[in-house]
């Protein structure tokens, strides 16, 4: 009896002492946990964090209030800005400074000859018939009307591309390299130019024309093999076609601007022959996007009627180098049937080109 009492006895201490060691390990485990969340329950209900919160907040209603820029809202925001679009009244605009450029260009170059010893011919001079002194006034001539182009060209070209600054539709004036098939298109646009202007030979002939005041000499190749095609080319095609070919498409730009160019040369049957070059040209440049090659096609035109005018035959026709048989017209026929073919393809062409609203990045 006395063991099983102290079995008893002892089996009880040690429940015990089991007791007390859990009890023990549980307070150690649980203490570093609760110290551990006591930060974090004291950092959320710190009151000074609560601006912070209110301030993210309002960015997050504000980024939602804001209206987003990305494509999809696009087309809306075109809807309400006003854009600007170029207008016809712009190539009128062109065409005036383009003309003032010239006189400005003639008047400095009148007024600087003196200056620098340059000289010029003289009334005298011009209606003098001895043929040293008529050769003498075409070189003087030549030069002057170089000068004169380059000074405008050089006033014309800033003064062109500030009034397109200023409203804010320049175009995109394309220089880029022409491709592999250049120098082929090249050779069909010069000989579609002779074609055309040997169709237009008769209505030509009946209209007054006077080219002797651009003189001979190498001055003339210098202004209208290298100076005219440049300047002309830029204004022309790469703004008023440009301008145009944004506000009407490619068929108005291409009829208009070459019509614009006919006109700028004055002298009736000259302006026949440059409203149909024009459209040549026109077409080349909407159709292949370079100026490079219609400033090529317009140098290669040149050189040919400079050629014709330094040898005296810029007044002979194609009646008087083959006579009025059978040749003739059978040339002439070939060549207006070509022109009306080729004129009537490039406008199904170009009536393709859509326009396209254009703005200068200021």
């Amino acid at each position: 009896m006395r063991k099983m009492i102290n079995f008893v006895e002892r089996k009880n201490e040690n429940s015990r002492k089991f007791m007390a060691d859990n009890t023990q390990n549980m307070t150690e485990n649980t203490t570093p946990v609760a110290q551990a969340q006591a930060p974090v329950e004291v950092v959320e209900n710190t009151p000074s964090n609560t601006p912070s919160n209110d301030a993210a907040v309002e960015a997050k209603n504000s980024a939602e209030n804001t209206p987003s820029t990305t494509p999809e809202n696009t087309p809306f925001l075109e809807e309400i800005l006003p854009q600007k679009r170029a207008g016809w009244y712009d190539a009128l605009v062109l065409l005036l400074l383009f003309n003032l450029a010239q006189v400005v260009g003639g008047a400095l170059c009148g007024f600087l000859a003196p200056k620098i010893g340059m000289e010029l011919p003289t009334e005298i001079m011009r209606e003098s018939v001895d043929s040293e002194v008529v050769e003498y006034v075409r070189f003087l001539q030549s030069r002057m009307v170089a000068v004169s182009l380059f000074l405008g060209m050089i006033i014309g070209l800033p003064l062109v591309a500030w009034y397109t600054r200023l409203r804010g539709v320049k175009p995109s004036i394309s220089f880029r390299r022409p491709g592999w098939a250049t120098s082929f298109r090249l050779l069909c646009g010069y000989l579609l130019l002779w074609c055309i202007t040997i169709a237009a030979e008769p209505l030509s002939e009946m209209l007054p024309g006077d080219q002797s005041m651009l003189g001979g000499g190498g001055w003339l190749l210098v202004s209208a093999v290298l100076l005219a095609p440049i300047f002309e080319e830029v204004v022309f095609r790469g703004y008023i076609a440009g301008l145009l070919k944004s506000a009407y498409g490619g068929l108005v730009a291409w009829l208009l601007s070459s019509l614009i160019f006919g006109v700028v040369h004055l002298y009736p049957s000259v302006i026949l022959t440059a409203t149909l070059s024009g459209l040549v040209l026109g077409f080349f440049y909407l159709r292949y996007r370079s100026l490079v090659m219609v400033i090529l096609l317009h140098a290669m035109n040149n050189i040919t009627a400079c050629f014709l005018l330094t040898v005296d035959l810029n007044e002979v026709t194609l009646r008087d180098l083959v006579g009025q048989g059978t040749l003739y017209w059978c040339i002439y026929v070939g060549c207006v049937i070509i022109s009306l073919l080729s004129l009537s393809r490039m406008a199904v062409v170009v009536s393709r080109i859509k326009r396209e609203n254009i703005a200068s990045k200021k």
